[in-house]
Parts: C-alpha cells; structure tokens; sequence
C-alpha cells in the first residue's frame, strides 16, 4: 500500500509551482520545456521548489536520457546531493560523452540509414561528443523514415565505447515499446522496473522533493519512465484499472507533476458517454486536390461509428479526380452525405463558411470540422461529444492529434501561449505579442497527453463547435486565406468572448500529412505563413493578446489545482 499525499499539502504545492515556475499549469513534456521548467524551479531558491525541480529533472532524464541539457543538470544535482547518485552514476558518464559538437549541422543531410551511419559510427568514440552522436542516432532509428532501424540501433549501442548495460537496454526498450509488440514491450519494460509497482521510486526528504529514495525497492534508473510506460501500454490495452494503479504510485512520488496530475485524474474519473439522445453534429469536409487521402479519410470515417451526423463534403475546386470520386462515395454512403462543388478552390476560412451558411445546418446545434487526411477511431465523436455535454461553457472542443505512422508522435495536443519575454521572435522589426505554447509537440508518451481541460487552442485537423456560439463569436476570418492560423485567430476569438476552448486528449486522431508548418519548405510558403503571422500580430496588439493568454493560463491553473486535490483526497489505493 502506498498512501496519497493530503489533498491541502498537495494543492499547496501545485500552486506554489504555477506562482513561481511560468508555464508550470501548461504541462511538463518534451525535454526543452521540462529543463526550462527544472531549471527555474531551482532557481527560485526555495527549499520545496528545489525539490521538485531536482526530481523533474531526473523525471525528464529517463524519458531523455542522452539530452545534453538534462544530463548535465541530473549530473551536476547528484554532485551537489540534491539528488541521490548511484555508486557509478550513469546521468554523469553520459554528460561527459554528451557535449554538443562544432559539426552537428552533418545531420542536416541525413536522408537515409547510410548516411546517418557514415557520419555517427565514426563519432561514437568521441570522448567529449561519443554520446551526443549516439542520441543523435537513436532517434533517428525511433522516427517513421528510418529502415533497417533494428540493425542500426544493435550496430550503434555495439559501436558505443563503455555503453552501460542499463542505457542499452532502456534505448532497446523504447525501440520495442514505440515498433515492438506489446509482449515484447512489456516483457522488457519488466526487467527495467523489477520490482513492478512497489518499485517506483518516491520522495524522501523535503516534503515531496529532495532526494531520491524507495519505499518498496532499490530506485534503478529507469524505473520511473519504465512505469508509465506500462500503464501507457495497459491502457491502451483497455485495462484502465491496472494502468492507473501504476500511474498512481508514480503520480505518489511526484504528485506535483502537471502530466501525471491530468493523466491520472482522466484515468480514474473518465467523462460519462454523452446522453443517448443528445442530438447528432453535422461533419464537414472541404479538400482541394486530395482524391486518395480524402477517400481514406472518408473510409475512415465511415468505418468509425458516427450515427446519423451528416456528412459535407465542399469539393473545392478539385482537378484530380475528387469529384468522381466522391460521386462514387455518396452511392454507398449510409447516412446522409451531401457533396457540394465550387469551381475554384476559395482557401480554407471560405470553404468553412461555406458550410456553415449552408440551410441544412441551421437545425444542427453542433458541427465538427475535419481535415481531409486524417485517420479515426471508432467512438472518436462520442468522445468529443462527452466533453461538450459536460461542460457547457465549451464552445469549442479539440483533440489529440498524431502521426500517422509509428511511433505515432504527437503533432497537437492542447496550445497555450508564452510570455513575450519567454518567446522566440519572428520579426526584427515588428513588435510581437503572440508565441504559441505547443507544450507536448513530438513527444510520443501519448498516455501524459490523454486528458482533458480548458486551453488558449486546439488543433483544426479535428474540433467540434457549439453552433449558437460560433455564429456570435463570428465565423473564420478570410484574411488568413488559403489557410494557417485561422482556427487558432477563431481560438483567440472565443476566448476573448468569455466561452472555453476544450482539450479532449483522450480522443485521438491520425494526421496522414504533417502539418502545414512543418510542411513550409520553399520560399512561398514560408512567407505565406510569416504573412499570415504578422496579420495576427496587428488583430492582437499586446493587451488583447495578454488578456486571452492570461485567461487561459488562469482556466489550466484552476483546472490542475481542482484535479490535484480530487487525486489526493481519494485516499490510499492498492
């Protein structure tokens, strides 16, 4: 038995966090936000806030062990005995090898397996960069394009002088765990937290933080990632039940983490299925020069469950075939489809309002909005609807998005915004108040990213609308045509107009295409988009833009704060 921390205690803590760590409520994935955030905390000064930095150091330097920032933060906080180091620690043989190299602008031209071992075997024995280039090469073998994965990653941990059997085996386990089966994965995730839930490493010391000690175990140093990985694993498995019994005892050591505070608290006290008789939302389309991924996407949402919603599709002035296409779809759709064709293509914030002046959706009082490539789960709409039935001030409610392909890295989750002083300027000439907070881009721990709670933004691949809302915040401004930023300037809108935009992680949608800004490689487009930037700037000058930050930043606090303190005064759990 592991008890919970008192509810005030806890709540305390998580407060003290969001007042003196910037961003604190917004969440604490992805190795550059989690070293921000570890670094302030220890540098505030205060006893508590030392702690909690130390160990969410250590926290992010299992889920990235060879990141050179982490590693010499987790070395340089064992040296100082902020937190516990083994007999030979492993964070600082890693941070001498993990220096960043003169030359690391060579990976810029790795295009295939080849490449990437011409540049990084060769490097491995470096004794100042050997690690650096050995993570270099481990995530390339984790990413969607890497062939022959398996092999490099044996050849690479081979060729890596002295590499410590716990670091090769945690990079072997991530493998399995993102490619693998889940047997596989779980078969290895076993041997890096032996001791299985009794295992998980908790606070000694300062009142959750200072060192690190056990309650039930000897701390290895993986245990911690290892465990979420499990309950990751056992919850998309459908065991909810032994999921959140791990990630309760991690939560227990660390109960002031933002992540596993949403997490866990989605976990134990899901949304309720919306009622039975809550009214169907339409679904609209619009897709220009997309024939194949539309009609996956169509598949897909066919094949995922959504009733009687009508479907609307705006052929926007395709020349590939998608008319035909979509002619052919409508033959066999089962639920009533509607295809409506304009002769040129009218950019994205146009062909959205389009559909929504359309008679027929005047009777819906709810619309959902999908982007031409995605892929659905069965019950993804029932999902989205749950959040909306639940929380009436909802005017908006977005999702999770992904990749497509393993390991499925996380493209959107919930957006937020950075103080300007936080923030990376665009412009040398323009005066910038809007930096937005893509808080868990790229990670690939999808279970810290499945939950719910009122953000600045989702993403536009998939959100649904409270229609009375939408038409009196007003639709999506066509400034932003042929598209990018439109969804997030309509996000501003609403919440600037009092009503909340909601995060439902717990839905998950496949994006076929990355998104538009990762797809601005020529010139054109990057100026398109840095174009549409600068027209957001001038519609947001700076008080406008604080007041949506700060409103939504205070909705997250609010949120987290209220979670903690249910987590917390749930009492014990087996």
């Amino acid at each position: 038995m592991s008890s919970s921390p008192s509810s005030a205690s806890i709540a305390a803590l998580v407060d003290l966090c969001c007042t003196h760590v910037p961003l604190w409520e917004c969440g604490a994935l992805g190795a550059d936000n989690a070293w921000r955030l570890a670094s302030t905390a220890l540098q505030t000064g205060d006893a508590a806030l030392c702690g909690v930095g130390a160990q969410l150091a250590r926290f992010a330097w299992e889920a990235d062990p060879l990141d050179p920032r982490l590693s010499r933060l987790v070395a340089a906080l064992e040296e100082d005995g902020l937190l516990a180091a083994p007999a030979a620690s492993l964070a600082q043989d890693i941070a001498r090898r993990c220096r960043v190299p003169g030359d690391h602008a060579l990976l810029h031209s790795v295009t295939d397996g080849n490449a990437l071992r011409d540049i990084v075997l060769p490097r491995l024995a470096d004794p100042a960069h050997g690690a650096f280039w050995l993570g270099r090469g481990v995530a390339w073998c984790m990413s969607p394009q890497a062939e022959d994965a398996a092999a490099t990653l044996d050849m690479l941990l081979t060729a890596f002088p002295d590499c410590h059997p716990a670091l090769s085996h945690r990079l072997r386990t991530a493998y399995a765990v993102l490619h693998g089966t889940h047997g596989e994965a779980h078969t290895l995730l076993e041997t890096l937290a032996p001791s299985g839930r009794d295992g998980v490493a908790v606070a000694n010391g300062a009142e959750y933080g200072g060192h690190d000690a056990t309650r039930h175990g000897t701390y290895t140093p993986f245990m911690n990632w290892a465990t979420v990985r499990r309950a990751a694993l056992l919850a998309e498995e459908g065991d909810t039940a032994e999921a959140s019994a791990l990630l309760r005892r991690v939560w227990t050591a660390m109960p002031w983490h933002p992540n596993l505070i949403l997490a866990l608290h989605e976990l134990e006290r899901p949304h309720p299925a919306p009622p039975k008789d809550t009214p169907p939302p339409a679904i609209l389309l619009y897709s220009w020069n997309k024939r194949d991924v539309l009609a996956a996407t169509l598949d897909s949402l066919r094949a995922s469950g959504t009733g009687d919603a009508p479907v609307f599709v705006l052929d926007n002035g395709s020349t590939d075939g998608t008319d035909a296409m979509l002619d052919a779809i409508a033959r066999q759709w089962g639920s009533p489809f509607t295809k409506l064709r304009l002769p040129v293509n009218i950019g994205a914030p146009a062909a959205r309002n389009w559909l929504l002046s359309l008679d027929a959706l005047k009777r819906h009082d709810r619309v959902v909005f999908l982007d031409d490539d995605v892929l659905l789960d069965h019950g993804w709409l029932d999902g989205l609807l749950s959040i909306a039935v639940a929380h009436p001030s909802a005017a908006v409610v977005g999702c999770r998005i992904t990749d497509a392909t393993a390991p499925h890295a996380v493209q959107c989750a919930d957006f937020f915004a950075l103080p300007p002083a936080l923030g990376q300027r665009s412009f040398a000439d323009l005066e910038e108040h809007l930096f937005i907070h893509g808080n868990a881009g790229a990670s690939t721990d999808t279970l810290l990213t499945a939950y719910s709670r009122p953000c600045l933004s989702v993403s536009g691949c998939c959100h649904l609308f409270d229609r009375a809302a939408l038409d009196a915040c007003g639709h999506f401004d066509i400034r932003f045509s042929p598209s990018q930023f439109d969804d997030l300037e309509h996000d501003l809108r609403t919440v600037l107009s009092g009503r909340e935009v909601w995060y439902a992680g717990g839905v998950r949608v496949r994006h076929v295409q990355h998104s538009s800004l990762r797809q601005a490689a020529d010139r054109a487009r990057s100026a398109h988009i840095f174009g549409n930037r600068i027209k957001l700037e001038h519609l947001y000058p700076a008080q406008r833009a604080a007041e949506a930050r700060e409103t939504s930043a205070l909705a997250a606090r609010r949120d987290l704060l209220r979670k903690a303190s249910r987590l917390a005064g749930t009492g014990s759990r087996p």
